[in-house]
């Protein structure tokens, strides 16, 4: 017999996806620490897929922490038509498994979870919570992938619109986005639930700084910039910002730590002259890598999705003590920073603006409180135990009060 569920929660990203580790298994599992059991549905990729045994051992392991994992294959081909493919079985699937275990309520995680769980609720009769993202209809016009008034593009917009309508309750990752779906939901309550910290996982590694500097050779101020390069990330304005950075700090290094290929990184540090450092770093060792720096960058093409998102780097960067140089239009960032004290905002794209903003950094790294107001400012605002957790406890509690 189905053993009970509190919920079923959808995401379309793999159990091993770096994002799933971070950004939905630590939820999860603090929300089984609550008293909940949750059946979760993946999508797998065949970048993170596990042999049939080691899927049996994680699927053991999980279970006894709480979590029912039924994995999916992702598919990519023909666009569009794909993803629709997945939403259906998707859907099917969770509707099934909701209404065996009587669930409460289904629960997307980001676009097209989103979507599968709304099928999932109507099939099953049960509530939906749309845990909403950002709008990947509008990041995909921005990066370049889909035309404005596509196919791809309508269908999108129209589904996760049509997914938060359908929600008992909805969140997001920034106020602005907040106020943006507001006006579609009438009396449905929107939660604001950033990319959470783990603070037990992030903090400043101190034993580890000076031989990780001397190992990989840091000199000077040491600016880190963790994740892909391109895409929505301004990597020639970094660089840029590096280059006007060495009038004020000499020396300085660019450490770099990415799993993707940095090569594009490293023909603009060579060609302008920045010392850079480079390296592939697993998840177990980035609190290291990173408190081996002074200051985390995060650089942003200014496009309209980039106000409703909440980049997980930052909150590393502050957990570890780094005091962050970002562009403006980041989430709610731009505020956070300013209001804290915990970074610079760089306000204008050029190298006017960002040897003024360097020099503001000169300055701030002379505050000897500044490592320590960064971790709680993560604390208080981004992190996983303390902030972010609560919040989806209290939409649990929320939805299963509701239930029949």
């Amino acid at each position: 017999m189905q053993e009970r569920l509190d919920s079923v929660y959808v995401t379309y990203w793999s159990l091993r996806d770096p994002l799933c580790q971070s950004q939905s298994l630590p939820y999860l599992l603090a929300l089984t620490r609550a008293g909940y059991r949750i059946g979760l549905i993946t999508f797998e990729q065949p970048r993170w897929r596990m042999s049939p045994e080691e899927q049996k051992a994680t699927q053991e392991e999980l279970s006894a922490q709480g979590i029912e994992w039924h994995p999916l294959s992702y598919h990519k081909r023909p666009p569009v038509l794909s993803t629709l493919y997945d939403i259906g079985r998707g859907g099917f699937v969770a509707a099934r498994l909701a209404r065996r275990s009587k669930a409460s309520f289904v629960h997307g995680r980001s676009s097209v979870s989103c979507g599968i769980a709304a099928v999932a609720s109507k099939l099953a009769g049960t509530r939906l919570f749309a845990d909403a993202d950002g709008p990947l209809s509008q990041e995909y016009v921005d990066a370049g992938v889909w035309k404005e008034g596509s196919v791809g593009h309508r269908l999108t917009a129209w589904g996760e619109r049509r997914a938060m309508e359908l929600a008992d309750v909805v969140a997001v990752l920034t106020r602005h986005r907040e106020r943006e779906v507001k006006p579609w939901l009438a009396d449905t309550p929107v939660y604001v639930l950033p990319c959470a910290v783990d603070l037990q996982r992030f903090h400043p590694a101190s034993a580890r700084r000076q031989a990780l500097r001397e190992e990989l050779g840091l000199r000077g101020t040491v600016f880190v910039y963790a994740g892909k390069p391109g895409g929505w990330y301004a990597t020639e304005e970094m660089v840029a910002f590096m280059v006007a950075a060495k009038e004020i700090f000499d020396p300085l290094t660019f450490l770099i730590l990415t799993g993707e290929d940095p090569s594009h990184f490293e023909e603009l540090c060579d060609r302008a002259g920045v010392p850079f450092v480079t390296r592939a770093v697993p998840s177990s060792e980035m609190p290291a890598y990173l408190s081996s720096a002074d200051v985390g960058l995060c650089f942003l093409h200014p496009f309209p999705s980039k106000l409703a998102c909440s980049p997980i780097k930052l909150g590393e960067y502050l957990a570890c003590g780094l005091p962050i140089v970002s562009t403006s239009g980041c989430g709610d960032y731009d505020e956070l920073i300013r209001a804290e004290r915990a970074g610079i905002v760089v306000s204008g794209r050029s190298i006017e603006g960002y040897l003024a903003a360097a020099r503001e950094l000169e300055t701030l790294l002379r505050d000897e409180a500044l490592s320590e107001r960064c971790r709680s400012t993560a604390e208080r605002f981004l992190g996983l135990k303390e902030v972010v957790a609560p919040r989806y406890e209290q939409i649990y509690q929320r939805l299963s009060a509701a239930s029949p």
